[in-house]
């Protein structure tokens, strides 16, 4: 027996909905295991803002595929329509633009959500410099497209009226809205796949895992290609039920890669051991060093928090021991052992100094160590 169009596009879009909350769920699992709630980064709480538009547009491309929109509605049609007809097309409108919002929620909340990814991959200082920028050219190309809702088409209730045509161009499948969503979603994936190619190249680790790496991260060309199918299969021929099933194949592929690095621990025995609890493992740990003060009747303590998670998700690794031991050491002059309580006690101030108000270390000079970590030992 054969499977009617439309329920095949609903089995296929909640397949691909209970697949990527799944994705998102185990995500949060980990991030939570690994570093309990208060270690939590703007990413991890990005990802709640995702689920929340990713759950939105799959309700709105149900109804609407169940409904359609006003779009493509000829003149005869739309006189002949009943009531009631024409109140459904109108609410198939309002629910598309719901998805339109969400859309844009999700994809760029996915987009920074990589952003912020990077950040964790090392030191590379002029890596770091683009990504800041990205960040904010992102968020306003997702910003502007929202502003571009709202205001292409005014009044807005145009978008589902149904007598008279209001015209293409207030339609929520409008070439307006198809084309500027391309092309800035275009550019920002293009930027977003390019910018991990120089960290990875270098990587001193065998050909397989560079292969491995690069299709990971490069799995965004998926995501470009749907893009340009879904406005294809709309402007040019037509099919905006096509063009729906490419949106959520888009879209569950995008989550899976932005989130693919942060569930890998999932895979090592080692996270899986009591030891990672987050009441043990926590992501703040904190290095006390006694500077005991001959002179003085009580020593002076100086307390050193660095950020560490049990599993690190980066794949640069850096030397953040032996840049602090140079620091507390003097940059390699006399060690505590032999300084006396005067040059100790200068040591603990210069040291304090280059801590932050958060209590973590700034200033202190990274090594990025290209050669002696594989990455299955940084992420390990």
């Amino acid at each position: 027996m054969a499977i009617d169009p439309f329920q095949a596009a609903l089995i296929e879009t909640w397949t691909l909905y209970g697949i990527g909350s799944l994705v998102i769920a185990l995500r949060v699992f980990t991030r939570t295991r690994l570093v309990g709630l208060a270690g939590y980064q703007p990413d991890d709480y990005l990802i709640f803002f995702a689920w929340v538009c990713y759950t939105a547009m799959t309700v709105a491309a149900h109804i609407v595929g169940g409904t359609g929109d006003t779009s493509h509605l000829q003149d005869d049609v739309r006189v002949s329509l009943s009531p009631g007809a024409a109140a459904k097309f109108q609410k198939g409108s309002k629910w598309f633009m719901v998805g339109w919002y969400t859309y844009i929620g999700l994809i760029w909340t996915l987009k920074l959500n990589m952003l912020f990814l990077y950040r964790r991959l090392g030191n590379v200082t002029w890596i770091r410099r683009f990504i800041l920028p990205m960040m904010i050219f992102a968020g306003m190309t997702g910003i502007s497209i929202w502003i571009l809702f709202a205001t292409a088409c005014r009044p807005f209730h145009k978008l589902w009226q149904i007598l008279p045509d209001p015209g293409k161009y207030c339609a929520p499948q409008s070439p307006v809205f198809l084309t500027t969503v391309l092309v800035l979603n275009l550019v920002t994936d293009l930027c977003i796949v390019i910018m991990p190619i120089p960290i990875i190249l270098p990587l001193n680790i065998s050909i397989p895992q560079k292969i491995g790496l690069l299709v990971m991260f490069c799995a965004g060309i998926f995501i470009m290609v749907a893009a340009v199918l879904r406005v294809y299969f709309v402007l040019i021929e037509g099919q905006g039920q096509t063009a729906a099933i490419w949106s959520c194949r888009e879209d569950i592929v995008a989550i899976v890669v932005a989130q693919a690095t942060m569930m890998r621990p999932l895979f090592n025995a080692r996270f899986w051991s009591k030891n990672t609890l987050t009441s043990q493992g926590s992501n703040s740990v904190s290095e006390v060093h006694e500077m005991s003060n001959q002179s003085a009747s009580k020593g002076s303590r100086f307390v050193v928090r660095k950020k560490k998670e049990p599993y690190s998700t980066s794949v640069l690794d850096t030397k953040t021991n032996e840049s602090e031991v140079a620091m507390m050491e003097g940059s390699g002059q006399t060690s505590n052992s032999t300084k006396t309580p005067s040059e100790m006690s200068e040591t603990t101030e210069r040291a304090m100094s280059r801590t932050s108000r958060h209590g973590y270390l700034v200033g202190v000079p990274m090594e990025v160590d290209l050669s002696n970590r594989k990455l299955a030992d940084s992420w390990a």
